[in-house]
Formats: structure tokens, sequence, C-alpha cells
């Protein structure tokens, strides 16, 4: 057999479909310890199937760096998308290129980092993955490139040197990827960080396999600009609805009933202004709604003070949303980050956007209130720790969670990392060393929040395999009382009985 000139890939964390349940790929997120890795990896996070060595479903990042090396001259044959467990039988003597995308390479992002350094119970999954992978024999014959969101964690020479790491490619890869490939293969010179730039939309092609619940891209991008986030920082584009319902209809093909579409949010499709143009989100939904073989649709992420602003636009989509078979309820990720106003005001003015941040507790529950009305359970995420906070503002967070108590969300708390090359170490990182009691607090009532919400969701984890979704669900089960325990010794507004600061820490990679 031939092997391919370039394969794309990534640790296995990324290669799972989670047995269906989108929001069970935070598990990714949780240490070592809790779960034998055996049963984890065989009931949790089972690999995707893969066909003669190729995996069948990936993600949407490495989907779209195959797309577009195909659409620039590279054949089929010569460019494979594997998962870690076939990289022995798919590198051979022709393979130049190992390329490996991920989310959370060191697993020191937020949440994980708060995750592992609470937990104590050993590193988290995502790392002791991605290591694994470097350290995979192939990697040794071939060039490496580690890209994806995630990529700035691994760009010092240093963790370079040590992980075998030859070029690290950062930002989009539709223009520069193809060009860095061919001069790789080609034997010329090409820096060890390549930076890629914002992509035309034209440039942007369409998938050309399936991605794991089936994620479709319809905007990238972000107008709302919150000063720690990357998205806001990419000029936003929107892609033409024609352009998605192909992607739809391939990842349909390739037995994906559902149809994630995919946005920073989903709610401003179509509109370059914080206004959104509800024609062009109700045009698109409902072209989706009626495509054959799509029986439910999710949303990646929407913005809280779109739907509390436009309510008529969670109606209008509801509409086709829930005129499918099997949607049963409606997954989405936002972001209500603080329940400080001054916080807001600091970091995130746009974020409230008509209105202004003394009014973003009332907008989170209200927001939260019109969701659930229409049957969607948002993930929600919540950072501690942000430079300048104040006691009072992880307060106002506090009463913020009161107020939320009786919706349907998960909040995912997490400690504020700083996205640059010092990552943890930064003086600006927080980590738990600067907890204070409110903050415990805050975080314990997070987790008793959750609990309640997940122990309902555990029925919708589900496949063809029920023997091992039975497992999956008791697993779950069992970390579920573990954090509920975990919930009422923080809520007390100190660290859980025996937790010793001083203890081994897996916060910091050990490479």
């Amino acid at each position: 057999m031939i092997s391919p000139a370039i394969i794309l890939t990534a640790d296995e964390t990324m290669m799972s479909r989670y047995r269906g349940g989108i929001f069970v790929g935070f598990a990714t997120c949780i240490p070592q310890g809790i779960i034998p890795d055996l049963i984890f990896f065989n009931t949790v996070a089972p690999p995707v199937p893969r066909k003669k060595g190729r995996a069948v479903y990936a993600d949407p990042g490495t989907r779209m760096i195959e797309a577009v090396l195909l659409e620039s001259g590279f054949g089929e044959d010569e460019v494979a998308v594997v998962h870690p467990r076939d990289l022995s039988r798919m590198a051979g003597k022709e393979t130049g290129i190992i390329s490996v995308s991920g989310h959370d390479l060191l697993g020191i992002n937020p949440p994980t980092s708060t995750f592992v350094e609470l937990l104590r119970t050993g590193p988290p999954y995502n790392r002791v993955k991605f290591l694994d992978l470097m350290r995979h024999p192939a990697m040794k014959k071939v060039t490496t490139v580690v890209g994806g969101k995630a990529a700035w964690q691994v760009t010092d020479e240093h963790v370079m040197d040590r992980l075998g790491i030859d070029h690290v490619h950062l930002g989009e890869g539709e223009v520069s990827v193809p060009k860095a490939f061919s001069a790789i293969l080609a034997g010329e010179e090409v820096p060890r960080i390549i930076h890629g730039e914002d992509v035309p939309l034209e440039k942007i092609p369409r998938l050309r396999g399936s991605t794991i619940h089936g994620l479709a891209e319809i905007s990238r991008g972000c107008n709302r600009g919150c000063k720690f986030c990357t998205p806001g920082m990419q000029k936003i584009r929107h892609k033409p609805i024609d352009q998605i319902e192909a992607d739809v209809r391939l990842n349909v093909a390739s037995g994906n009933e559902c149809a994630l579409l995919h946005a920073e949010d989903v709610l401003a499709y179509g509109s370059r202004r914080i206004e959104p143009e509800p024609e062009k989100v109700f045009s698109l939904f409902s072209r989706i709604a009626g495509l054959e073989g799509v029986k439910n649709i999710g949303l990646s992420h929407l913005a809280l003070a779109t739907a509390y602003h436009n309510p008529a636009l969670i109606e209008g989509i509801s509409d086709s949303i829930y005129s499918l078979p099997d949607q049963k309820f409606t997954g989405v990720q936002t972001g209500i980050e603080t329940g400080s106003p001054r916080i807001m005001e600091m970091y995130m003015k746009s974020k409230c956007a008509p209105s202004s941040p003394e009014d973003w507790p009332e907008i989170v529950v209200g927001s939260l209130g019109l969701l659930n009305d229409h049957d969607f359970i948002p993930a929600c995420t919540l950072i501690a720790g942000l430079p300048g906070e104040e006691e009072e503002d992880v307060i106002r967070s506090v009463e913020l969670m009161e107020d939320i108590r009786d919706t349907e969300s998960l909040v995912v708390p997490m400690n504020f990392v700083s996205m640059g090359p010092a990552g943890l170490s930064d003086k600006n990182s927080f980590t738990a060393d600067k907890m204070t009691p409110p903050h415990w607090e805050l975080l314990g009532i997070c987790i008793e929040h959750d609990m309640r919400i997940v122990r309902r969701m555990n029925r919708y984890i589900v496949d063809g395999n029920m023997v091992m979704t039975g497992i999956a669900r008791l697993a779950m089960r069992y970390m579920i009382r573990g954090a509920e325990k975990y919930s009422r010794e923080l809520k007390q507004g100190h660290p859980p009985e025996g937790w010793d600061i001083n203890a081994k820490s897996y916060l910091v990679p050990e490479l």
C-alpha cells in the first residue's frame, strides 16, 4: 500500500463522538485518576469509526485543512485523516508530514487547568493523549506540524524541541497551509512558526469529509470584541447558504443525522453589525430543517444578548428545529463570564449591546429563561480571576448563580489563563492559591447546579452499542455522585476537606 504524503490527525480526545453526547466532550477536561483509562476510552470516549485506516468523522478544523489541501492540487491518495491508533499502519516511506490539530494540547486552557488543579488526581486526558501522540514512533520519521486553536501553547522553542515539533502553525490555515506543506515536501526552508491570515470567504472550501456531531461552520469571527477572546479578533464572515447546505448534505450522507451549525453567535448569521438580520437566520434554519436525512439541529454558540433583545429569533428558529422528528432538546454554548457589571465594562462591554453593562445580570436571567421556554439547554462559561477582579465582583457572580438556580443550564466555571507563551506562569493567570472564600463558594454553587442538569442529560448518552452505552451512563453517575459531595464542601467557602495546595500538582506539564 502506498502511504499518504500528508497525514492529518489529532489526539484521541479529539477523535471521539462521545456516544452522541456533545456536552460529554467536556469530559476531556477532567484529570486521570477518576475513571480508569480503559473504561473512559471505551465507554465515554470511544474512537470514531474508521474505514481502511481513514477516520469516518473528524474535528472540523482537521476537515477544513483536508479540504483546502485537496482544493490546492493534492490528490485524495496523498492526504489522509487518521486516528492515532492507525498511525503505524498508515504512515510509511511516502509520508512526509504528520499534522496535528488540537483545542487544548497541553491541557492548560480553562476549564481544564481549573479541574486539574482542584482535583489533583493526575494530568488531564487531553494533555496525556497529546503527549502520547507526539511520542508515537511514526512522528520521528516525518516533519511534524502542530496547529489549531491551542497551537500557542507549544510555540516556545524548548517545548517544540522536547516534543519533536518541527513547525507550529498559528491562525487560519486555508491560505498558508497549502503553501507551507508544499514547501516542506519540496525540501524548502520553512519558518518554525508559520503565521496564517484572515481568509477571504471565497477561499474557504466546502468540506470533503464528515465531521464529529455533523458540525458545519456557518460564520467565522465575532463582532462583539471581548478583550480576552480570540474569535473577537477575527474579521466576521458568513458562508453562503448553498455552501452550508452542501456541508450538511455531506455529513448526512456519512451517517450524521444531526446538523450542528457553528458560529460564535449563530443568531448573528448574515449580519456584520450587532443587530441581527432575522430573515437570513430564518432562511438558514428553514433550509437546513428541510433537508432529507436531517433529524435534529444543534447550535454551537449564541450570544445571550442577541437572544434577549430578539426573542422572536428564538421563537422563529424553534419552529424549524422542533419540526424535526428527533429533536428532544437543543444544546448550545454561550458565555455568562461574570455577574459583575464592572468586569463587563472592563473587558466585554459590547457583549451586552445594545444594553449597558449594568443590565448584564438581567440579560443573563432573561435570556436563559427565554431559551428554556423553547427547550434550549445552554452550556455557559463563567470566568474567575480576570485581572483587576475584586471580591465584590465575585460576590455578584455568586448572586447571579442564585438568580439562575432554577434554569436548565450548565455553567462551566473556569479560572482565567493568560493565553500567551507564558500561559499559567503569567502573573495575570489565576490559580487556586489566589482563590478567596467567595471563589470557593462560587465554584461549589456551579458544580451543584450542573449536577442536577447532568443527571437529566445522562439519559441522552446513547448509540448502537447498548452495553457500552449502559457502562458509560454508570461511569457518568459515578462522577456525578463524587462531584455532588465535592460541591457541598466548596459551598462553605473553603477547599474540600483534605485538599492540600502543597500536594503534587499536575497543572504545569512535565515534558
